[in-house]
């Protein structure tokens, strides 16, 4: 027994020097390599200034904000100057006897000018309701920008934490490559020894081409995730993502893994975890966006269907215009002219035409109301899942704390065991798996919190009385 602890401990020596000397030779041939660091406040303040998604929903809201006050204007008096000039080749003259000369009929130069006042005297409130709902089109638009806001933010927290997620997939399954380098590369010497099977070997060798593909796909997962976070934020790629690890790997790479094209670093879990536990503890109301946007849509065509509805009353109009004209028919003289006018109309027969644009309106109404309430229900809805989906990942974090503390110590025993002969290396291919999933599922765990919240921050309202019963 002493003999074979004796020659264990020589293999490793052995095995552990090749190793050392290929580390050092990559120090030396690598060349600088960029780091980056990846805020989501930064990158969340450049999604806020560049997103187009975002910039045309503000853009859409300040057109429908125009129109509204372009409506609005309509219920004022207009008042607006005018001229003409034109200008006549043949002017017919009327001879009324033989011997006295003709007399013209106008005069080739002509011209007037003029002010005139138009104003809607009475129109049963059509104006004013066109221009509440043109206003209330608009606040509808602004929340739709609100929302989209929202969404934004969402989105972009979620993209992130993804990142987030590879990245540690990536450094897990450099670790895990690692291990199992230095397993196989003690397993291949002592099976030149006869200390060791073929088949064990093998299963080794396995096991690092297995996880080099992970490691490999790992990596591109981590450059696929890096390009919707950037694109997400409206701003060019900072470096080049086409092979990105962690930074904590530097000087610590597993063996045949050439140097990353950037090295990344990202802000501390906890860190987030407490910033956005901070904005999410009220839940959605009335207030949310997303539902305040029904809201007003409803109250737009409601007010258009009450303007289409006055159409069928009588109207008021009052005119009035001032202005000079030269000439007036036959005479050659510059006179001053004002009129003033008040003119009434009112429908008598129109097919329906009216009544039913004023009910399709208010029908529209109704089913705004009912898209309302759909919404509330929605928004309750996703914020209990969120809130069930958080608790969960809460009483499981402690679990799997204590499953990477025990499958690590697991893994050590279970190859510790191998060499000694008690163990199949089956068991340490099992062990080493269980390892690395507990890891990542701890990190995991740890990142879906992080979603969740971003969840309950996208559906908070914000009404004091959610805040107080939240926090009940």
């Amino acid at each position: 027994m002493a003999k074979r602890i004796i020659f264990s401990m020589l293999l490793m020596i052995f095995s552990l020097g090749p190793a050392i000397v290929e580390k050092g030779a990559l120090a030396e041939d690598s060349s600088p390599v960029t780091t980056l660091s990846l805020s989501l406040t930064e990158l969340t303040q450049d999604a806020l200034k560049y997103s187009a998604k975002l910039e045309s929903a503000r853009l859409m809201a300040e057109s429908t904000r125009s129109e509204a006050n372009s409506l609005g204007a309509a219920e004022f008096p207009h008042l607006q100057l005018g001229g003409t000039y034109f200008y006549d080749t043949t002017i017919p003259e009327l001879s009324l006897s033989p011997k006295t000369p003709s007399v013209p009929f106008g005069f080739n130069n002509n011209w007037s000018a003029n002010a005139s006042l138009n104003f809607d005297l009475w129109d049963f409130r059509s104006l004013h309701n066109q221009a509440n709902s043109a206003f209330a089109a608009y606040q509808a638009q602004d929340q739709s920008y609100e929302a989209a806001k929202r969404e934004l933010l969402l989105a972009l927290r979620m993209e992130y934490f993804q990142v987030q997620i590879n990245l540690e997939q990536v450094r897990l399954l450099g670790d895990s490559l690692k291990v199992a380098q230095a397993q196989y590369e003690d397993i291949s010497h002592q099976a030149k020894f006869g200390t060791a099977s073929r088949l064990d070997s093998l299963s080794s060798h396995q096991e690092v081409l297995s996880y080099q593909r992970s490691f490999s796909q790992a990596q591109a997962n981590l450059s696929s995730s890096l390009r919707d976070l950037f694109n997400l934020a409206g701003v060019q790629e900072m470096a080049d993502f086409t092979d990105p690890m962690d930074f904590r790997m530097k000087g610590n790479l597993p063996k045949g893994v050439s140097d990353p094209s950037v090295w990344l670093s990202m802000d501390p879990e906890d860190d987030s975890l407490k910033t956005l536990r901070t904005g999410t503890v009220a839940p959605p109301d009335d207030s949310v966006p997303q539902a305040k946007t029904y809201a007003y849509l409803a109250e737009s065509v409601r007010f258009a269907a009450d303007a289409s509805a006055s159409g069928l009353l009588p109207k008021l109009t009052f005119s009035a215009q001032a202005g000079y004209q030269d000439p007036i028919g036959p005479i050659n003289q510059t006179f001053q002219q004002n009129t003033v006018s008040l003119t009434a109309s009112m429908p008598l027969f129109d097919w329906g035409q009216i009544l039913d644009d004023s009910d399709a309106k208010r029908k529209q109404s109704q089913a705004y109301l009912k898209n309302l309430d759909q919404a509330k229900s929605d928004l309750t809805r996703d914020w209990n899942k969120a809130q069930d989906q958080l608790r969960s990942l809460n009483f499981q974090q402690t679990i799997n704390q204590t499953a990477v503390t025990e499958t690590d110590e697991l893994a050590r025993l279970t190859y510790s065991s191998y060499r000694a002969g008690s163990s199949k290396f089956l068991e340490v291919q099992t062990a080493n798996y269980q390892a690395l999933n507990a890891k990542v599922q701890a990190i995991s765990n740890e990142v879906q919190m992080l979603m969740q919240l971003s969840v309950l921050s996208s559906l908070s309202g914000d009404s004091s009385q959610s805040t107080a019963n939240s926090q009940k």
